[in-house]
C-alpha cells in the first residue's frame, strides 16, 4: 500500500511537470515573437544594444534611464523574462535599439540556459553588448567573471562589450573608484543618471567602428539619404559642395548598397 505522503509526491510531480509543459509552450510563443521582431529591426538596419549583467545588477534601471521606459524593476531573481527593446538616440543623431534581458546567475544549468532561449538570443543577435556591473557589490568580480562563462556558452564572447560600472552612490558621497580591472569602463549611476552622457558617447563610437567606412557626394535631391546618414550612421565629416553633400563616415553594411552610386574617394583636405 502506498502512504500519503509518496501519493502527495506524486501530485506534485504532476503539477510540476505540467507548469513545465505550460512554462515551454509560453516561452516558445515568446521566442517566435522575438524572432519576428529581431527581422523588423534588420529590415531597417538599426543597430542593437544588448543590455546584460549579473541578476539584479542594476539593467532594467539603467534601460529606464536611457530609455525613458517603464521596464519592471524588483530585487529578485529574474524579475525581467520578455526582453523589451525601445529605440534610443546617441551622440551625433545615431538611432539604436536598447534591448533589455535576463539577469545571469552563478552556474546556470544548461536546460535553464536553454529554457531562457527566447530572451538570451537577443544576447547573440546583438551588435553590442553592455554589461552592467553592481560596482558595490563585494563578489562583483567573481559575478563578473560568470557574465562571461555564460557568454562563452553562447557563443557570444566575441562580441564587442562595453561596461558600464553601476550603483556607484552606494559608495558614499566620495568613493575611492578603482577601475583597473574594468579597462575603458564607464562609472554610471543609473538612480541618480549619473554617467549616462559619457556612457551613450562610448556605445556611439564602438558602433561607429563596427561599421564600413563611406565617402558619397549625395545630391540635393536625394536628401533622405543623408537624412538617413544621420539616423544610421555615424558623420565624421560632412560639407556642402556644387554638386551635393559630401558624407564621410560609417554605415551599416546593409545600407551601403543605396549609396553606391555616389561613392568617391576622399578629398585630400578632408582628414577623418
Amino acid at each position: 500500500m502506498r502512504g500519503p505522503g509518496e501519493t502527495k509526491l506524486e501530485i506534485d510531480r504532476r503539477r510540476i511537470r505540467r507548469r513545465m509543459s505550460e512554462i515551454k509552450r509560453e516561452i516558445e510563443v515568446v521566442r517566435q515573437h522575438r524572432q519576428v521582431s529581431r527581422q523588423h529591426r534588420a529590415s531597417h538596419a538599426l543597430p542593437v544594444v544588448a543590455v546584460i549583467g549579473y541578476t539584479n545588477a542594476g539593467k532594467s534601471t539603467l534601460f529606464n534611464a536611457l530609455t525613458a521606459a517603464n521596464v519592471l524593476v524588483e530585487d529578485k531573481l529574474f524579475a525581467t523574462l520578455d526582453p523589451t527593446t525601445r529605440q534610443l538616440t546617441l551622440p551625433n543623431n545615431q538611432e539604436a535599439l536598447l534591448t533589455d534581458t535576463v539577469g545571469f546567475i552563478q552556474k546556470l544549468p544548461t536546460d535553464l540556459v536553454a529554457a531562457f532561449r527566447a530572451t538570451l538570443e537577443e544576447v547573440t543577435d546583438a551588435d553590442l553588448l553592455l554589461e552592467v556591473v553592481d560596482f558595490s557589490h563585494p563578489n562583483m568580480h567573481e559575478q563578473h567573471e560568470e557574465v562571461l562563462r555564460t557568454l562563452k556558452d553562447l557563443h557570444a564572447e566575441h562580441l564587442p562589450r562595453i561596461t558600464a560600472l553601476n550603483k556607484v552612490d552606494l559608495l558614499g558621497k566620495t568613493p575611492q573608484v578603482d577601475t583597473s580591472f574594468f579597462p575603458d569602463a564607464v562609472v554610471t549611476s543609473a538612480l541618480h543618471r549619473q554617467g549616462l552622457d559619457t556612457l551613450c558617447e562610448k556605445m556611439s563610437l564602438v558602433l561607429a567602428v563596427n561599421m564600413v567606412p563611406i565617402c558619397a557626394t549625395v545630391p540635393y535631391s536625394k536628401g533622405e539619404l543623408v537624412d538617413l546618414f544621420h539616423r544610421k550612421g555615424h558623420i565624421e565629416h560632412e560639407q556642402h559642395e556644387e554638386e551635393g553633400t559630401l558624407i564621410v563616415g560609417r554605415l551599416p553594411y546593409s545600407l551601403r548598397e543605396q549609396y553606391l552610386p555616389y561613392l568617391c574617394a576622399v578629398p585630400a583636405h578632408v582628414h577623418v
